[in-house]
């Protein structure tokens, strides 16, 4: 009896999560402030990448162009910078304009969650569950504090999928997808690969494209990519002499994970003797970027082509890693607050525990959604959450492993989380009144939606 009264409880919880109108106010309240409370009560400082923005962007803000010590760059992708640059000239030089635009990028992070749980047909309540991890993440709250691209990138980058989504049997709606996409290429490189993969995705899941429909689409989406990119690849060949599609730090990326000292992980190549095999001084790595780009790209194709099995050994490893802690967000928090690392060390564990857990609820759900998408039979909707983990998956097993290379896909696996959490409360629920689930119950109420 007991038992039946406690899973009466919670499925009471449940159901007023998915039914009462007040809770995505209170969703996007939530993850507002919580981040904003870490903005004002814990400020960080810009160390790293996000120091290394702040100054691009403050440059462009200026007028002077994307540039380094006086040289014209391409070293990251300008997006994020050029968006750095515009919340400075609007805000004024301090972080109040990056900070807004994180919140931003939260909220819309947030919305695209409950979004991608109505175009998917999720429960609504899966979904605002997952709104609520989503608001309460750890690591998603330690980004927002930082000038970094994550926060905005990953809500640009599932508004391209959505959008995809949604509008995949109308020209322009795939069009306008594929220059979001081009958007967030500008923002981070390797997403000019993405949409190839999502169109895979939509058309194994959904089940309602021809093959010529679904290449139709793929072309028209990389017509809107290539549309946004390309304006500034011919920037590139006008200022830098090269036709640099995007960015010049491919080279070194993608030689990190393919050398002798090679373990899968990240490592600083300028500061290890392999520097010395591009044969070019380390002070003309500015004015010199796009030669050590290429000899940089040459060498690891070299290696890879001689150490064949090797690489090939390095790729789970690199994919392991990847996946395996979550804790790269607390940089800054440690490096502003040396004096509370014990305080960062809790948060970060804390963080990694709900971590972990999100990956095994996600899996729950994910993995037979997949196992489905792939066998002929009924469309699998759930089966569009695994195409950015597999596509995280395979940029770390091409390039590295670095842990915040999965930022983007945690929106993804949390909507994944949600759903096993009301299908194991479900059953629990059945169980616990002495009701059998029916064949393919998947969530409290099926009728309704995020």
């Amino acid at each position: 009896m007991a038992w039946g009264r406690s899973m009466g409880r919670v499925a009471n919880r449940l159901d007023q999560l998915g039914s009462a109108d007040r809770v995505v106010p209170v969703l996007f309240v939530l993850t507002i402030g919580t981040r904003l409370a870490l903005m004002l009560l814990v400020p960080q400082r810009p160390v790293s990448d996000a120091q290394w923005y702040m100054v691009r962007a403050a440059e462009m803000a200026r007028g002077l162009g994307y540039q380094e010590a006086g040289h014209p760059t391409a070293f990251w992708p300008v997006g994020y910078p050029a968006l750095l640059a515009a919340s400075l000239w609007s805000c004024g030089p301090s972080l109040l304009g990056p900070m807004l635009l994180n919140l931003a990028g939260a909220a819309a992070t947030l919305a695209l969650v409950l979004g991608f749980g109505r175009a998917l047909g999720i429960d609504r309540t899966a979904a605002r569950m997952a709104g609520l991890i989503l608001a309460v993440y750890p690591a998603s709250i330690a980004y927002a504090g930082q000038a970094m691209s994550e926060t905005v990138a990953t809500a640009l980058g599932m508004s391209a999928f959505l959008l995809l989504i949604v509008g995949r049997h109308r020209a322009p709606l795939v069009l306008l997808a594929g220059i979001a996409f081009g958007l967030a290429t500008l923002m981070r490189a390797q997403m000019l690969l993405f949409p190839a993969g999502a169109v895979i995705g939509i058309a194994l899941a959904c089940r309602d494209w021809r093959p010529r429909q679904a290449l139709a689409a793929g072309l028209l989406c990389y017509a809107g990519l290539a549309a946004t990119v390309l304006p500034w690849t011919w920037r590139n060949v006008t200022v830098m002499n090269a036709p640099v599609l995007v960015s010049t730090n491919g080279g070194v990326a993608l030689y990190t994970g393919a050398n002798d000292l090679a373990d899968g992980d990240f490592m600083a190549v300028e500061r290890t003797p392999l520097w010395a095999q591009v044969g070019i001084p380390f002070a003309d790595r500015i004015a010199r970027q796009v030669d050590i780009d290429d000899r940089y790209k040459a060498l690891a194709r070299a290696w890879i082509a001689r150490h064949p099995a090797r690489w090939l050994a390095l790729g789970p490893r690199k994919v392991m890693l990847v996946w395996r802690k979550d804790s790269d967000a607390f940089w800054a928090l440690e490096a502003s607050y040396p004096e509370r690392s014990r305080t960062w060390t809790i948060v970060a564990g804390v963080n990694q525990l709900g971590y972990l857990a999100v990956l095994a609820l996600a899996a729950v759900s994910l993995v037979p959604a997949a196992i489905g998408a792939v066998r002929r039979g009924p469309a699998q909707p759930l089966a569009l959450l695994v195409p950015m983990p597999v596509f995280v998956s395979a940029t770390a097993f091409g390039f590295t492993g670095q842990t915040r290379y999965h930022a983007p896909a945690m929106p993804f696996l949390i909507l994944a989380a949600g759903v096993t959490i009301v299908r194991v409360a479900a059953r629990l629920r059945r169980s616990a009144i002495g009701i059998a689930a029916p064949p393919g119950a998947v969530s409290i109420a099926n009728d309704r939606r995020a």
